[in-house]
């Protein structure tokens, strides 16, 4: 099967829609090759899903709608991106323009295995030994494709290649850190337009629908989880969808948990709206409000990633709420969640240039759910709050 729309470089090139210039691309992989060289590694295979998608727009700016990608990188020569991500087996139809990479291979077959097989014959064309070649993402791999893979690269392969990877993403770079900084203000924005919104008698897709609009209509490219607004009791549940049944009462409690990606970087942040709070709404939001606070103030770089939770907990604690305290914090860049890793992972120390959100949580089904969520920054000499919101969560 081959292309109705010629896709080559020379066909690409005028459609070109980079996230970053091409030196930012190029700057990446330059220092990717370091590291594999320091590590006697010669060619590292990185496979990834669409859902996921981080590594693959990080390294060679395609921004997958669907479908499964590998970029090849070689210690020395250019990468190669192979990919079976296409609509209908156009890849001109398929955002292949917003790579910058110009060897493109495409997969019309679609299979996980063919997907191997065509970036196996690159990695021949290179010359490439066996036992020097590492995988990124092999986590993601299905099982039968995987065994190949083993059984070509050996099975240390698959496990030696996603720390190489994770570290370098670790540390964000100038560019990078201008659109979290962009990314965060436009949803901080969009934020303040929920919480005028969240209203005693508006629903919570009332209350959903402004918050993706004002995202999309302030340069967001789509939206991540989108908009979580939960009102009373149910925002206990925490991650819940809209309902448009779901009307807010004066006294309700309302969470609202936003997210949006722009150029691959994504948003989240979360915030609090009561119209008549009761004493214990106060105390509960004034907790929360303290331990993010306690964390903006602890986090610099040496510090510990165990040590941030930690503090939350403590002031949460001290406040007499242990026992609903949820509290977590995560990474975050072109995914989700990313390095630094916190709960559930061995401590880690901050660096500048690291990121990741603070998100307090005080939950029960008795009242619903307290979180102030926000977007920090490590610096040379402590930390930024990228967030921020006008709104106040009481008297609205």
């Amino acid at each position: 099967m081959t292309a109705k729309v010629p896709y080559g470089w020379t066909d690409r090139e005028p459609w070109l829609e980079l996230d970053f210039p091409v030196a930012e691309f190029e700057g990446r992989v330059a220092t990717l090759q370091t590291a594999m060289n320091a590590a006697d590694i010669d060619a590292l295979l990185v496979w990834e899903d669409a859902d996921r998608g981080g590594n693959i727009r990080y390294l060679s700016g395609f921004n997958m709608i669907w479908g499964t990608s590998v970029v090849l990188i070689h210690r020395e020569r250019a990468p190669v991106l192979v990919t079976n991500a296409t609509a209908h087996g156009e890849p001109m139809h398929s955002n292949i323009q917003t790579s910058w990479l110009r060897d493109i291979r495409v997969s019309f077959a679609g299979s996980a295995d063919d997907l191997f097989e065509k970036s196996a014959a690159v990695l021949a064309e290179w010359g490439i030994p066996d036992d020097r070649v590492v995988v990124a993402g092999h986590a993601q791999i299905p099982y039968g494709t995987a065994r190949l893979l083993a059984k070509a690269y050996g099975e240390r392969a698959l496990r030696t290649g996603d720390s190489l990877l994770a570290r370098q993403r670790a540390i964000k770079s100038p560019a990078e850190i201008a659109v979290i900084r962009r990314v965060a203000n436009l949803t901080s924005r969009a934020m303040d337009v929920a919480m005028r919104a969240a209203v005693p008698g508006a629903s919570e897709s009332e209350v959903a629908a402004v918050a993706n609009s004002a995202c999309i209509a302030a340069g967001a490219e789509r939206m991540s989880f989108g908009c979580f607004p939960a009102t009373g009791r149910r925002g206990s549940l925490k991650n819940v969808f809209a309902r448009p049944g779901g009307i807010i009462a004066p006294t309700d409690l309302v969470v609202i948990d936003l997210g949006c990606k722009l150029l691959g970087y994504q948003s989240d942040m979360s915030r609090n709206v009561v119209a008549h709070p009761s004493r214990q709404i106060i105390a509960l939001l004034e907790a929360a409000t303290a331990a993010n606070d306690a964390v903006f103030r602890h986090t610099r770089p040496g510090v510990t990633t165990t040590s941030v939770v930690e503090v939350m907990n403590e002031v949460i604690a001290e406040r007499g709420f242990s026992a609903w305290d949820f509290s977590l914090c995560h990474g975050f860049g072109l995914d989700l969640t990313e390095t630094p890793l916190f709960r559930g992972h061995p401590p880690m120390q901050l660096e500048a240039g690291m990121c990741f959100y603070v998100e307090p949580i005080i939950a029960d089904h008795s009242f619903g759910c307290v979180c102030i969520e926000d977007m920090l920054l490590v610096t040379d000499d402590g930390c930024e709050k990228l967030s921020h919101t006008l709104v106040p969560a009481t008297g609205n």
